[in-house]
């Protein structure tokens, strides 16, 4: 017995070591669901690993600092212009968004596509948000709203938000459950690059994600479905 005892003590911090070494790795977060797309290749994606961001991004004002896996911005009243990050979108004009935010404050904030004028932005308010399209670029900057939802935003948590644009047509939803949807027939076609955009302090953004996008075939008869679930006019 005495032996037994012995050699319990002697394995029992190898089998917890072994035991500590083998522990699974958590779950993957799977990535939220697709309602007018299929996902097709990765173009990229921004985890603000090792507390930075990768060289592809550009910032052009405001001040943007990583914590975490998160990067931070807010506003700098001597820039006067909104925060905003850039880098190039990738691939074709036919592409999946998709990142997890956190209204921290900040009145306004989201993510934009431009190429040599502004396309095509989403904005996430504390009560609401949209996808609205662009035209023009600085002084000649012109929005109007496609659609827009209602729903609380400022409460202090992490959402993620899927953004899918193909042709002239766009989906976002956020968490999976509030959806904006619309079409824009003057849009322009051409998107290039993106940016991080958002107004005041403090607004966060992680996990951002961006993939090549084809049509899905079952959007033709998805689309009555949801605009009558929705209740909204066929645009």
């Amino acid at each position: 017995m005495t032996r037994i005892l012995i050699l319990i003590f002697v394995l029992s911090p190898a089998l917890l070591v072994d035991a500590q070494e083998k522990k699974p790795e958590p779950r993957k977060k799977p990535d939220a669901k697709l309602w007018m797309a299929k996902r097709g290749e990765l173009l990229w994606e921004e985890k603000f690993e090792d507390g930075k961001w990768s060289k592809e991004w550009n910032k052009y004002k405001g001040n943007f600092v990583v914590e975490g896996d998160a990067v931070k911005s807010n506003e700098l009243a001597a820039d006067g212009h909104h925060p905003a990050m850039s880098r190039k979108l990738g691939g074709d004009n036919n592409v999946i968004i998709q990142f997890s935010f956190k209204s921290d404050g900040s009145p306004w904030m989201g993510f934009a596509l431009d190429d040599k004028e502004h396309v095509a932005r989403l904005i996430i308010n504390p009560d609401q948000f949209k996808i609205v399209k662009m035209s023009g670029t600085g002084p000649t900057t012109k929005g109007s709203d496609v659609d827009s939802k209602r729903v609380k935003l400022n409460d202090g948590n992490w959402h993620t938000v899927v953004w899918e644009i193909v042709g002239k047509e766009m989906v976002a939803t956020i968490d999976d459950k509030d959806m904006v949807i619309g079409k824009a027939d003057d849009m322009t076609p051409t998107r290039s690059r993106c940016e991080l955009i958002n107004g005041g302090q403090f607004a966060w953004w992680k996990d951002v994600k961006v993939w090549k996008a084809e049509e899905d075939d079952k959007w033709p008869s998805r689309r009555p479905q949801l605009l009558a679930l929705l209740k909204k006019k066929a645009y």
